[in-house]
């Protein structure tokens, strides 16, 4: 998606975006929270494995389909960029391969092969780097980029299932309404969770993309995807916590330790990065997108803040989906989403894109918020466990990087690399006592 931007220019990669990111609204339907919940109860009731999956699978099966008449019927009403609808087709079953790939890993953290899923996820955007690379080298079309997307995705799908084993040999197409109904009962607030955090993410799009050209789509969503990549590693250590909090439900010590340690995690991770974008995102978008989207600069500075509160926020969440509390922070995700909207319709038509990197920040960080003073009742935990040493590792990145400021990006960040491991280890940060610990474990 990145190397597209660049090779299209901000108004075809503007309607490239705006179609994909119209698609990807609809893949909570598919999806419909199903996934953590086949993850927690192949957890919990593993001698039931093959009924639980022939179950949940056939019902997102049934939910794709109507997705993908959603997606078809809706775009023709609110889409008006020609070039983006003619994608929508292609796309929608895209986005199917997408989700059913989801319930592939979903079944390998459930079995903690989380090594499985990194490997399957990186062939897939070897796929799409390479498909998109020669689609955009060789066509340098919106229809193009989409097939392309399409091949990628649909071969990492058909990879992700072949691990399968005696779960894909044995599937069965289940089409029982009462049997939906009960999943549907334990799913719908992961489901109402997911498509309050989508509509999040892509409605200021939809809305940009209303009231202003392809351009402009094209600029914001430069900075938005560069938001939406450094999100991966958080997202990955939320995902493997489930398994964690599910199998301690019974210890509020480990759980509270497990919640701490995941926190941490993201500090630990998450604070170097959001330093160095504030310093380097002017080369960073000139050097990824080229100078014609160096205004997306000012839009990347105001996002990567809400980074942090969206990965914390995402532990929140798993440890709520293992306690099946989920619902808990609907209430809240909603007002943050109604607070965006609300916003970006009263702030772009006047304001652009600045209006809307600024809204979004607003409304992530204001969903976290709520979402800590949710989640206290269930579990007492201390927020800022160990953020000390990852908070002045960062300050002395910081401090390194503006003073080679003058240096290539490259020098930046692996002397930033460097630097920044280098002060964790004279602050003595735990990480690496753990790992010790880790690795002298029995195996």
């Amino acid at each position: 998606m990145i190397f597209s931007a660049r090779f299209l220019g901000p108004d075809l990669y503007g309607s490239f975006a705006l179609a994909i990111n119209f698609v990807l609204i609809f893949s909570f339907l598919p999806e419909l929270g199903l996934t953590a919940i086949l993850t927690r109860e192949l957890s919990k009731r593993k001698e039931e494995k093959g009924k639980i999956f022939n179950e949940v699978l056939s019902f997102s099966l049934f939910l794709s389909l109507i997705s993908y008449i959603l997606i078809i019927v809706l775009g023709i009403i609110i889409i008006k960029d020609i070039r983006s609808l003619k994608l929508l087709p292609i796309l929608g079953i895209m986005m199917i391969f997408d989700v059913l790939r989801e319930f592939a890993y979903a079944v390998y953290r459930a079995e903690l092969k989380g090594e499985l899923q990194g490997i399957l996820h990186f062939l897939t955007n070897l796929f799409l780097f390479i498909f998109g690379l020669y689609s955009l080298i060789k066509f340098n079309t919106t229809i193009a980029l989409a097939y392309a997307y399409f091949f990628s995705i649909g071969l990492g799908f058909i990879l992700s299932i072949l691990f399968l084993g005696k779960l894909l040999k044995t599937f069965k197409f289940i089409f029982d309404l009462h049997i939906y109904k009960l999943y549907f009962k334990s799913s719908w607030p992961i489901a109402i969770a997911n498509a309050l955090y989508l509509l999040l993410l892509f409605t200021d799009s939809i809305i940009l993309g209303w009231f202003y050209p392809s351009y402009f789509v094209g600029i914001y969503n430069s900075a938005v995807k560069i938001n939406e990549f450094l999100i991966l590693f958080p997202t990955g250590v939320a995902l493997a916590l489930l398994p964690l909090f599910s199998s301690n439900l019974n210890n509020k010590e480990e759980l509270r330790k497990t919640m701490e340690f995941g926190i941490y995690l993201n500090y630990l991770v998450v604070l170097p990065i959001i330093f160095s974008i504030f310093i380097l995102s002017d080369k960073l978008i000139i050097l990824v997108f080229g100078e014609n989207y160096f205004t997306a600069t000012y839009g990347l500075k105001i996002l990567i803040p809400s980074l942090l509160a969206n990965s914390i926020f995402m532990v929140f969440s798993q440890f709520l989906i293992a306690i099946d509390r989920r619902v808990e922070l609907l209430i809240y995700e909603f007002i943050g989403y109604i607070t965006n909207v609300l916003l970006n319709l009263i702030l772009i038509p006047k304001f652009d894109f600045i209006a809307a990197s600024y809204t979004t920040t607003f409304s992530s960080f204001l969903t976290f918020l709520l979402g800590y003073f949710a989640i206290q009742k269930y579990l007492s935990f201390n927020l800022w466990q160990d953020v000390t040493k990852p908070l002045l590792a960062s300050l002395i990145l910081s401090l390194f990087l503006i003073l080679v400021s003058k240096f290539s990006l490259i020098f930046s960040i692996i002397g930033g690399v460097f630097v920044y491991f280098l002060a964790l280890v004279l602050l003595k940060d735990k990480i690496f006592s753990e790992l010790l610990r880790y690795l002298r474990l029995p195996r």
